[in-house]
C-alpha cells in the first residue's frame, strides 16, 4: 500500500486505512454502504461529520452493528431496490469490498451517482484479480459445497447453515447474492471502466497485500493460539504495507463535479 497514512489513522495499511484518509473531515453526511458490524463507520466519528449513517443488506450484519454501536444510524436496505434517500444527500460513500458481492453492480453504483453530491467522492475498494486470485476462502462455498457445508457444521448448526447458505431472507449465499454466486475479482481496468459508464470519474488508486492470500492457512492457525496472534497480525500488516496486488483500492467523483480537496 502506497498511501501515506496520518498519525491519527486508526485502522493502518488496509481497505479501512485507505477510505478513513480519504473521507472528508466535517464533511455535511457520509454513507457506508454495506456497513456490517459498524466499526469503520463508528471510525469516523473522529472526523466531525455531521451525519454518518450506516446500510446494510444483510439483516444478521444490521443486528451486529446496532448491538456493537446503539449510537450509530444503520439501516437494513433490500438489494436492488432503489435507495430511500434524496439526490445529492451525502458528501461521502464508502463502498468497501462490496462491489464483488452484488448482482447488478451498474444499477447499485448509479444510485450512489444519483445520491451523492456534485463535488462529494466515491470510495471504492474490491478483491484484484492476481495470481493467487484462486485461493480466495469466500468462493470454497461455491467450488466445494460439500466440504464447506461440513466445515460449518463442526461449530454451527444445521439451522444457521440454511438461514446463511440455502435460505437466506436477504437473497444472499452468505456474503454474496444468490443471484451472482460468485466473490468477484477485479482488474483495475475493469473497474475503472464499471465506474466510468456509471457517472464517475477514477481519481486515485492503491491497493494492499500479495502473499497473505496464499498464507491464510497458516495466519488461521497462528490466529488460534493465542501467545501467536500478535505474529499473525505482524504479518498481516507487513504484507499490506509492502505489496499492492492483493487488493485494489480506488477514490472516484462523479462526472461533471468539482475537484474534491485532498
Amino acid at each position: 500500500m502506497h498511501t501515506r497514512l496520518s498519525p491519527d489513522n486508526p485502522h493502518g495499511p488496509s481497505r479501512y486505512g485507505f477510505a478513513w484518509e480519504h473521507v472528508p473531515a466535517g464533511a455535511a453526511a457520509h454513507l457506508d454502504f454495506g456497513c456490517s458490524d459498524g466499526a469503520f463507520l463508528a471510525s469516523l466519528r473522529s472526523k466531525g461529520i455531521a451525519r454518518l449513517l450506516g446500510v446494510d443488506a444483510s439483516r444478521d450484519a444490521v443486528d451486529r452493528a446496532r448491538r456493537r454501536f446503539p449510537d450509530l444510524d444503520v439501516q437494513h436496505i433490500t438489494p436492488g431496490a432503489a435507495l430511500p434517500f434524496a439526490d445529492g444527500v451525502f458528501t461521502s460513500i464508502t463502498l468497501l469490498d462490496v462491489l464483488e458481492h452484488v448482482y447488478g453492480q451498474a444499477d447499485l453504483l448509479r444510485e450512489l451517482a444519483r445520491i451523492l453530491a456534485a463535488d462529494g467522492r466515491l470510495i471504492v475498494t474490491v478483491p484484484r484479480r492476481y495470481v493467487f486470485s484462486f485461493l480466495d476462502a469466500g468462493n470454497l462455498k461455491f467450488r466445494f459445497p460439500r466440504l464447506h457445508r461440513r466445515f460449518f457444521l463442526l461449530r454451527h448448526t444445521r439451522d444457521q447453515y440454511d438461514r446463511r447458505y440455502v435460505a437466506s431472507p436477504d437473497g444472499l449465499i452468505g456474503d454474496v447474492s444468490a443471484r451472482k454466486r460468485w466473490h468477484e475479482h477485479f482488474r483495475r481496468e475493469g473497474l475503472a471502466d464499471v465506474l466510468g459508464r456509471c457517472g464517475f470519474e477514477p481519481l486515485a488508486w492503491d491497493g494492499s497485500g500479495f502473499f497473505t492470500r496464499p498464507l491464510t492457512p497458516l495466519l488461521v492457525v497462528l490466529g488460534a493460539v493465542p501467545g501467536l496472534r500478535r505474529v499473525g497480525r505482524a504479518i498481516r500488516r507487513l504484507d499490506a504495507r509492502c505489496f499492492a496486488s492483493m487488493n485494489l483500492f480506488c477514490v472516484a467523483r462523479k462526472k461533471g463535479g468539482a475537484a474534491p480537496s485532498p
